[in-house]
């Protein structure tokens, strides 16, 4: 049996991103034609090209779905009056395809401006969950570990 990763991300990627980046950006979430040069990882020693981020399905092995989105933050304008792109992916990763995917996320978050938590990485096989930590020099999986006993808050709160 194959593990996979549920992989969630949210960054917002700068108002003047460039037109390349943007492209593909949008080609890797379906949501644009596949450009003619590829930068995010090197697809040639994966066997192909793929859509990583393409969403609008179940989740294969984790309750929910795979989505992804990005969107202008109107809401949210820059001290120059820019208005960032606000990006948001969910999805499933087979084992085979984590290292590719996460030379993605890297080159994803090269173009962020979000500093700090931008999401986590939770295994299928052993339920274990990495955060994903964007620094100014690149980002690193920072394990979650209990820090003691957990709260738990009785739901319906009544």
């Amino acid at each position: 049996m194959s593990d996979y990763y549920d992989l969630f991300l949210a960054v917002d990627l700068p108002a003047d991103l460039p037109e390349p980046v943007l492209v593909e950006v949008k080609w890797l979430l379906g949501q644009a034609d596949m450009p003619a040069e590829l930068k995010s990882t090197d697809w040639q020693s994966c066997g192909g090209s793929w859509q990583a981020f393409d969403g609008g399905s179940a989740s294969h092995p984790f309750d929910g779905a795979d989505v992804s989105l990005l969107v202008r933050a109107t809401d949210r304008t820059n001290l120059d009056g820019g208005e960032p792109w606000a990006l948001t992916v969910r999805t499933c990763v087979h084992e085979d395809d984590f290292g590719v995917t996460m030379d993605i996320v890297g080159w994803l978050l090269r173009h962020a401006t979000t500093q700090g938590w931008v999401g986590f990485v939770r295994d299928s096989g052993l339920g274990q969950v990495q955060h994903l930590v964007r620094h100014e020099d690149g980002f690193e999986l920072v394990d979650v570990r209990p820090t003691g006993r957990q709260k738990r808050v009785p739901w319906p709160a009544r």
